[in-house]
């Protein structure tokens, strides 16, 4: 069953809505390639999902960093968490362990609880940092220091 992403996740903050939908995006994946039995393509949207969210967690907790978002080390520590948990089902999966069930459990409820609730948490915080900072051109500017 693919995952459906809804208004309320939206955190009013263009970039991070965006990233996160491809979140969304990775899960449909997973579950088109476990639907039809591709071993090789769940691993390797996993190995492209695991990459994602370290790359997007970066930016997020440099928006929230910048903008003195008061709870962020809470914030950064709940992201480590899962890109470990996340590593240690890639691990598991390359080993030849089926994870698929817990992995799709573990994403949904990130979605439905980090993204529909921690993440609209700082959204204040930052939408004030981007219009003290000038709007998007502010974003464009973590976005292209962190990526290039």
């Amino acid at each position: 069953m693919h995952m459906i992403w809804t208004s309320d996740l939206n955190t009013g903050i263009h970039e991070i809505d965006v990233e996160n939908r491809k979140i969304v995006d990775y899960v449909n994946q997973l579950t088109d390639a476990k639907a039809v039995g591709d071993r090789e393509k769940l691993g390797e949207v996993l190995e492209l999902l695991l990459d994602y969210v370290v790359n997007h967690f970066l930016f997020e907790e440099h928006m929230m960093e910048q903008a003195n978002y008061q709870f962020f080390s809470a914030h950064e520590k709940v992201h480590e968490l899962f890109a470990k948990k996340l590593a240690d089902l890639r691990g598991r999966y390359q080993a030849g362990e089926d994870v698929f069930a817990e992995l799709i459990a573990m994403l949904s409820n990130w979605v439905d609880n980090h993204v529909r609730i921690e993440d609209q948490l700082y959204a204040e915080s930052v939408q004030d940092k981007i219009e003290e900072e000038g709007g998007e051109t502010w974003v464009a500017g973590v976005m292209k220091k962190l990526f290039g």
